[in-house]
């Protein structure tokens, strides 16, 4: 029977999860739930503690932008009348200024916080974070889906709570938490259609047209990793039958998704499929699953082949999501750049494995189980063993982006600097200036990060990525050149930029402004989620933002 080398472990022998409990111990929690408890409380304070303490970047401020449109025009509208939200030189839009480069999901989530909770940076970062916490107690349904095994559930959730990625990508104002919680559950459905339970189709259905609301791109490297997996697991007939019939409705309901957000799909290669390859290896190594693991965890299980601490059994689903995580890396390869916010998917995936993995090794030998765990839950010691080159973005002199100690003995020490701590980066800094000295119908020109200040100041902003016209705009009152002035990764970003640059020289060679002190080292990624880009301590020693002042009527 297929469906019983996926998960044979009822068939076996009983699960600790299929246990009737006695009365003594039905009276108050046993080890695993009151374990599960202790890990979501640490989640919670971990997701929501100082969540409001650094301010919205740019791709926040874009969402939180659009969130505050639908609350004007009912759907996400990229002008207000004085501002125009784009970091894509004006492709996100068309003549109606309705958004078509990403799903509405994210923007629908801040306009329903924004509704109750009023405008701030903790109500536009709320419903990201609390569905973050879901996404942690969402581990436990899903390694039981695969394992049927209550701590390796509960281990599950520890590696997803404790992992620096997730706790950065959860605290943002950005799709990433929606896509996390709906691959969960996609992968939860997907074993429930294999052993036909019931409604499974329709949970897969709901939970793959979440995501494809959430990110398309995610959701496109979900379906194509999962076609693998179903010849490991070898589906049966009737499973077949209905996967396909989950995958039909799924492409049904987002064909008009995928159309309506098609503008993005246009985008042209940046980098080699190789090179991409390459980055999208050393980021899921050093951040999502340690590579080393894997061999060292096979090489164990056959030199303990007499004794063996896995059963048959689990071999298969574990090989599925081996299988899973490999597929979804090859496929994520396909699109124009590379982000590591891009295999966020990947996060409940490794720590479903590496739960599975200690698990075993803990029942098989505390001695050597427990160090390990230990070693994979707090430290970064497992994935800075391969020596795989991560991709860096200099910023020349600017230095203190973490704790070195940290990175590798305890990732979660960086973390818990930045949320102990304010942080008076470059762009607080610019907003504070702003708040004190600029008037109401004062305009602004930012060479990069002008989505940052529309939403916390209202003010009427150009520059940044937004394309749109200088040419016969009058001289605003502040003019902010960035360190770099802008991004030119892509020619049609390069082409503006240049714009821009002979726009500022020609407004500054009129004498007209006076610089305005600004001490801050300029990083304008500094609230970036990606891990090997994100700034957890204020930067020093780099070139400062330059900011001037209108003088003269």
């Amino acid at each position: 029977m297929p469906l019983a080398r996926f998960i044979p472990s009822a068939i076996r022998r009983p699960s600790v999860s299929d246990v009737t409990a006695n009365l003594a111990t039905a009276r108050a929690p046993d080890a695993v739930t009151a374990t599960a408890m202790a890990v979501v409380l640490v989640s919670a304070l971990l997701i929501f503690f100082s969540l409001d303490n650094r301010m919205l970047w740019m791709d926040e401020a874009e969402t939180a932008l659009l969130g505050r449109s639908i609350l004007a025009h009912g759907v996400p509208t990229a002008f207000d009348g004085r501002n125009i939200i784009s970091q894509e030189v004006g492709r996100e839009y068309g003549p109606d200024y309705v958004w078509r480069w990403t799903p509405w999901l994210d923007k629908y989530l801040a306009a329903a916080s924004f509704a109750v909770l009023g405008e701030s940076t903790f109500s536009a970062r709320f419903p990201f974070a609390l569905l973050g916490l879901v996404c942690v107690i969402s581990m436990y349904p899903l390694a039981l889906a695969f394992f049927r095994d209550r701590w390796i559930g509960v281990l599950a959730m520890a590696f997803l709570a404790l992992s620096v990625p997730f706790i950065l990508h959860v605290r943002q104002c950005r799709y990433y938490s929606p896509a996390i919680l709906c691959t969960i559950w996609v992968l939860y459905f997907f074993a429930g259609i294999a052993r036909g339970r019931r409604f499974a189709i329709a949970g897969f259905v709901a939970a793959m047209t979440l995501l494809f609301q959430s990110s398309i791109l995610n959701a496109a490297t979900t379906v194509m990793a999962l076609v693998p997996c179903a010849l490991v697991i070898r589906f049966d007939a009737p499973a077949r039958r209905r996967v396909a019939l989950a995958a039909a409705v799924v492409l049904l309901l987002n064909a008009p998704s995928v159309y309506l957000f098609s503008p993005a799909t246009s985008e042209p290669r940046l980098y080699r499929v190789w090179d991409t390859v390459r980055v999208y290896l050393a980021l899921t190594n050093r951040y999502t699953f340690p590579f080393v693991t894997l061999p060292l965890f096979l090489t164990l299980a056959w030199w303990a082949r007499r004794r063996p601490f896995v059963e048959p059994w689990a071999w298969r689903p574990f090989l599925a999501l081996v299988v899973f995580q490999g597929a979804y890396l090859a496929a994520v390869t396909a699109a124009p750049w590379f982000f590591y916010r891009y295999t966020v998917g990947l996060l409940p995936v490794a720590s479903v494995m590496l739960a599975f993995m200690c698990a075993c090794l803990l029942r098989w030998s505390r001695l050597v189980g427990a160090p390990i765990t230990a070693c994979l839950l707090l430290t970064a010691m497992f994935h800075v063993v391969a020596p795989l080159p991560q991709p860096s973005f200099s910023m020349r002199d600017a230095k203190r982006q973490a704790f070195q100690v940290y990175d590798v003995f305890f990732p979660l020490g960086n973390v818990l600097h930045e949320m102990t701590r304010s942080y008076p980066g470059p762009m607080e800094l610019l907003l504070n200036v702003l708040a004190h000295s600029a008037a109401p119908t004062d305009r602004v020109f930012i060479s990069y990060g002008d989505l940052v200040v529309v939403f916390y100041t209202g003010l009427e902003v150009r520059g940044g990525q937004s394309g749109r016209p200088l040419d016969g705009w009058p001289e605003p009152e502040w003019i902010v050149v960035r360190t770099p002035f802008s991004f030119v990764d892509r020619p049609v970003h390069r082409a503006d930029t240049e714009r821009k640059h002979a726009w500022v020289r020609s407004i500054v060679g009129t004498n007209h402004y006076a610089g305005v002190l600004s001490p801050a080292t300029d990083t304008p990624w500094d609230n970036i989620p990606e891990p090997h880009l994100h700034w957890y301590r204020v930067p020093e020693g780099g070139p400062p933002m330059h900011i001037a002042r209108r003088q003269t009527p």
